[in-house]
C-alpha cells in the first residue's frame, strides 16, 4: 500500500526525521497494522454511548438523574462535556501513537521510532551494514487470519535486537530489509 496512512509506505514524499543525513533517502515507512486500532475504537465507541445508556437503566436522562442526586444542572452538563472531551483526547492519543510509531528504512539505516504517549518518544537506529539476521513471526489466530506479526532483526555492532510488532505482511517486510542489507553489503539481491 502506498497511501501515506498505509502500513507500508514506499518512497514517501515530503517526509523526514530528526538526524537524517543529507545523502540519505527514505525508502519505506512501516507502521503497525490498522487492525491494532480496532480494540481502542471499540472501547471508545462504548464510552461514547455511556452517557446515553446510563439513563436508560436509571429511568430518565443524565441531567435528571444527577439533579435527583441534588447535583446542580450546570455541573451535570459539565460532567457530560468533560466525558466527551476525555473520549476525544483518548481518540487523539490513540491515533497519534499509531501514526508516529514507525519503522523507517533508508538507504543507509533502519530507524525505530517508538511513541508510547503524547509526551514520550524513543528513537533507535541501526546501520544496514550491521544487520545480521532478520526474522518475521506470525502467531495466534488473529495474526494468522490477518497476516499480522513481528519483524525483528539482530545487529552485529551491539548484539542488540530490534522488534517491530503488529506489522501487516511481516514476511514481505522481512524480505525488503534482507534485500536492502544484502545490497548494502555488496551481495546483490537475496531472491
Amino acid at each position: 500500500m502506498t497511501h501515506i496512512l498505509g502500513s507500508l509506505v514506499k518512497a514517501p514524499k515530503h517526509t523526514s526525521y530528526e538526524g537524517k543525513d543529507a545523502d540519505e533517502n527514505i525508502l519505506y515507512i512501516i507502521r503497525r497494522s490498522v487492525w491494532v486500532l480496532l480494540p481502542p475504537l471499540i472501547l471508545l465507541g462504548a464510552a461514547v454511548f455511556i452517557p446515553t445508556i446510563i439513563p436508560l437503566f436509571a429511568g430518565g436522562d443524565i441531567t435528571q438523574i444527577l439533579h435527583s442526586w441534588e447535583v446542580a444542572p450546570g455541573f451535570a452538563t459539565s460532567v457530560v462535556i468533560f466525558w466527551y472531551l476525555g473520549c476525544f483526547f483518548y481518540l487523539l492519543q490513540t491515533l497519534i501513537i499509531w501514526y508516529f510509531n514507525v519503522l523507517v528504512i533508508t538507504n543507509k539505516k533502519i530507524i525505530d521510532l517508538d511513541v508510547r504517549g503524547i509526551l514520550y518518544k524513543n528513537t533507535s537506529e541501526a546501520s544496514l551494514r550491521n544487520v545480521e539476521d532478520v526474522t518475521s513471526t506470525v502467531t495466534g489466530t488473529m495474526g494468522t487470519v490477518f497476516n499480522i506479526g513481528t519483524v525483528s532483526f539482530q545487529t552485529a555492532a551491539e548484539e542488540r535486537e530490534f522488534e517491530f510488532e503488529f506489522v501487516d505482511d511481516p514476511s514481505k517486510v522481512r524480505d525488503i530489509i534482507s534485500d536492502l542489507v544484502m545490497e548494502v553489503k555488496g551481495h546483490g539481491h537475496n531472491n
